[in-house]
């Protein structure tokens, strides 16, 4: 068997990192957990330079206190992110 050398450019992992398809398998992700969160939570596309980025946070004071009483974000990250 021969000994294989991968050598890894960053460039060229940045370019997939931010790419189209990447972009939408993130923002796919954090929908669904908005949507398994509830309505007084909201995804936030963030671009960045390296990767593709979103996040979801509660919209108003009534979806902090759910997440502060209930965790329902919390939970939804553990359920809808999978």
């Amino acid at each position: 068997m021969t000994d294989v050398r991968v050598q890894l450019k960053l460039r060229g992992i940045n370019q997939v990192m931010t790419s189209p398809g990447a972009v939408a398998a993130v923002v796919a992700a954090a929908n669904s957990i908005q949507r398994a969160a509830g309505p007084e939570f909201e995804v936030n596309v963030v671009p960045h330079r390296y990767t593709a980025r979103a996040f979801v946070r509660a919209k108003s004071a009534k979806g902090r206190r759910q997440e502060a009483r209930d965790k329902v974000l919390t939970k939804a990250v553990g359920h809808a992110g999978r």
